[in-house]
């Protein structure tokens, strides 16, 4: 896509171009990066785009899907924070440089509490610790709309989107504060649920993750600037002072550290469940 050359591109040659670029490049998915890039240009769905492959670029759509090629491969950035938004259990969610983009496994998070506070029909406060985009707490009050969701983050930018995510997915029952976990955990009122996506990856581990982790995401929400662990041995702390008696805590954990969790929790009945390619995933505990 040479900006000297005069030439007519259609979608088909834009695909074709652009997955070889981003193939010799080493970017993931490049068949899939460069189709939803296109959507988000011509505004439409992929069905959209394969029913149209032989329709002209605009000089324009052609300017702007070179702007968001440039910046996956030179860039490193990721393509969810390209087009602005990504899916989580099924809904949208707008995403930006200040909120951890959504992981497909923590939707298994969300799944294990819907299946818990079903079963539980006393259950009806739910605290989301770190709540970044919102996306697990909307997801659970999407779910459940009879429950009320409380989510909390230290950071304002990334309260700002959860906001406009609980807004534009029509959530009423959820709120959102500002507040640093580590130094305030009392609230006026237990909770009979809490979930988290906690920052678990150690500072060793950190300088091995790809650029588009360790340059793009907010570090605040990847690691504890510690050994991964810090936010584990607070929650051990000051759960019981969180949640209501009897009351369970659902916490995503990093690959290696279900042994340190036993330990962490030894004084909480704890399960940890594994996730799709069976690695620990989520530690779940009655207080």
């Amino acid at each position: 896509m040479d900006k000297g050359k005069l030439q007519l591109w259609t979608v088909l040659d834009v695909i074709r171009w652009a997955t070889e670029h981003f193939e010799k490049h080493e970017v993931d998915s490049p068949r899939l990066t460069i189709e939803l890039m296109l959507c988000e240009v011509l505004k439409c769905e992929r069905v959209q785009l394969y029913l149209n492959f032989e329709r002209l670029m605009h000089k324009d759509e052609l300017a702007q899907v070179r702007v968001m090629i440039e910046r996956r491969v030179r860039d490193r950035e990721p393509l969810q924070y390209i087009l602005g938004h990504t899916y989580f259990y099924g809904y949208r969610f707008t995403v930006g440089p200040s909120v951890l983009i959504p992981r497909p496994e923590t939707e298994l998070l969300v799944d294990w509490s819907i299946k818990y506070i079903k079963s539980q029909p006393q259950c009806k406060t739910v605290l989301d610790i770190g709540t970044g985009s919102g996306c697990i707490g909307i997801a659970i009050a999407k779910q459940l709309p009879l429950v009320s969701v409380t989510g909390v983050d230290k950071s304002n930018d990334a309260l700002e989107t959860a906001l406009l995510n609980a807004a534009r997915n029509s959530v009423t029952n959820i709120r959102f504060e500002q507040r640093d976990i580590l130094e305030q955990y009392t609230f006026g009122e237990r909770f009979d649920v809490v979930v988290s996506n906690p920052p678990y990856i150690s500072l060793e581990v950190m300088n091995e993750l790809t650029p588009e982790v360790n340059q793009h995401e907010p570090l605040e929400a990847l690691t504890d600037n510690h050994d991964g662990l810090l936010f584990y041995r607070h929650f051990a702390r000051v759960l019981r002072t969180i949640l209501k008696p009897g009351g369970k805590f659902f916490l995503e954990i990093g690959f290696g550290q279900a042994e340190a969790m036993r330990s962490i929790f030894c004084d909480y009945y704890i399960d940890i469940l594994e996730d799709f390619s069976k690695i620990p995933r989520i530690v779940v505990g009655t207080v």
